[in-house]
């Protein structure tokens, strides 16, 4: 994965994160669910990673398409192709670099606390016991804060002469429940989402409801309700010892007494989880991308797909395709997933007149001038990423015809080299080397690929004139790229 599209990708987890989280706050979070709260949690850290990478695409016709829904998505696709087609350092790329500094950074000290943990259970500890049930308990000089990792329970010398009985059965259930598994998950999305502040919030939720179930297995024991709550408070003054571990005194005390002393929620209230569906429907929806129906004219009549099928293809005369503003000039929202004009060999676009001239009384230009063209190619130009990647560069020269009607068709690359072209060349670079030296190579077909889609997508040209009538002339031009 590219820097560019990490960078894509952490966004739109960093989104999905928040739209799933901050209802489980208004929702969920007072009530006694804990396993379902739970649960909730890890979902949302799941969803965060994978949805990004769900690709959904729908085929639509132009008239049937909700337009602002089909707006919200263009805004998003529009955004991702700026930030992966950009192929100069700019605020893109020195984001996603410093991005990328960040989560080695997030994930060297992640790693060392981890070690940290390791070396701090077995130094300093006075004895080790081993239980029938495979967790291993430490005991520790003084009166250090206890806390439990994977297997392994540290507990201070004090702890266990005043208090052995709740403090083990506390981080017992850590480890039954297996909650050292989620904060390693939890872990993860915060070094690849280092910057969201709506990952750290996730992560004290998800420790809140950890305390909140070793809380509620102490008491279901028969431990006293007002001995378990003097224990906390006395603990409360010790804070904590490490940031990796599940601390006996982590969470706030006031939560914990007050979620001890909230009475069961009604079970119908788990319905609220339900808010996920919704939100996961529009995160799909936003994120979706249409696949628009290309308008077919065959003879200048629409004829759908399956029509196709049958024809002969040796009564084809030519295709011409158009594809975005050329394509909704002359067809509108019709044209919105192009148009497909296929002329037989009885017909012609041009009516009568099917000669193409080289050189017009007037000749095709550009709407609005040779400065708007200029504007137009500096918007539009794109240079091939795989281009990019095999080091290619050179000028690319594209033959078109524009119709009387300023349609531009027949869009093809040409060997024609550069200093013959009759137009101005746009520049994307320097000229190094012409890309038709070597077709077959995917480097410089790319190029040619993209000069062609290039010119198919321009906008109508004001047509050429011979004797004051539009006729049908034949244009060269380049486009240069590095």
């Amino acid at each position: 994965m590219e820097m560019n599209e990490l960078l894509i990708y952490t966004l739109k987890s960093a989104l999905v994160l928040a739209l799933l989280y901050l209802p489980y706050t208004l929702m969920l979070r007072r009530e006694r669910f804990f396993r379902l709260n739970r649960a909730t949690l890890l979902s949302i850290l799941v969803l965060a990673v994978v949805l990004p990478w769900c690709r959904v695409s729908y085929s639509v016709e132009a008239d049937e398409v909700v337009t602002t829904v089909i707006e919200t998505q263009d805004l998003a696709l529009r955004t991702e192709a700026m930030i992966v087609e950009a192929n100069q350092w700019g605020v893109w790329q020195w984001l996603a670099f410093l991005y990328i500094i960040g989560v080695a950074i997030a994930f060297g000290y992640r790693l060392y606390q981890l070690l940290l943990v390791r070396r701090v259970i077995v130094r300093g500890s006075l004895w080790q016991q081993r239980e029938a049930d495979g967790i291993t308990v430490y005991c520790h000089a003084g009166d250090e804060p206890s806390f439990s990792w994977m297997r392994s329970i540290v507990i201070s010398q004090q702890d266990y002469e005043q208090n052995a009985r709740e403090v083990l059965l506390h981080e017992q259930a850590h480890i039954r429940c297996r909650h050292s598994f989620d904060i390693l998950l939890v872990s993860l999305i915060e070094v690849l989402q280092w910057w969201n502040p709506v990952v750290y919030l996730l992560d004290k939720s998800l420790r809140d409801v950890h305390e909140f179930e070793a809380d509620d297995y102490v008491l279901q024991q028969g431990v006293s309700l007002p001995v378990y709550q003097t224990l906390l408070v006395r603990k409360a003054v010790q804070g904590t010892s490490l940031a990796f571990v599940n601390n006996f005194n982590r969470s706030s005390v006031r939560k914990r007494i007050e979620m001890m002393r909230r009475p069961p929620s009604k079970p119908w209230m788990r319905s609220k989880v339900l808010y996920v569906v919704p939100i996961l429907a529009l995160t799909l929806v936003v994120s979706a991308r249409p696949v628009f129906e290309p308008l077919i004219l065959l003879d200048g009549e629409e004829i759908s797909g399956d029509h196709l099928k049958p024809f002969p293809k040796d009564s084809i005369d030519h295709v011409d395709i158009l594809k975005g503003v050329s394509a909704t000039t002359f067809y509108g929202e019709k044209g919105r997933g192009g148009a497909v004009i296929i002329a037989t060999k009885k017909t012609s676009p041009a009516g009568a007149n099917d000669i193409v001239y080289d050189v017009a009384d007037e000749m095709p230009k550009f709407p609005g001038g040779d400065a708007a063209f200029a504007q137009y190619m500096a918007h539009h130009v794109r240079y091939p990423l795989v281009a990019a990647k095999k080091g290619v560069k050179g000028t690319v020269s594209v033959q078109f015809i524009v119709e009387p009607d300023g349609r531009i068709t027949h869009v093809h690359a040409i060997d024609t080299p550069s200093e013959e072209v009759d137009a101005e060349v746009h520049t994307y670079g320097a000229s190094d080397k012409h890309p038709s030296q070597d077709e077959n190579d995917e480097g410089h077909r790319a190029l040619r690929e993209a000069a062609e889609e290039l010119y198919r997508g321009m906008p109508p040209f004001e047509p050429g004139r011979k004797q004051g009538k539009p006729v049908r002339v034949r244009m060269t031009r380049a486009v240069r790229y590095c």
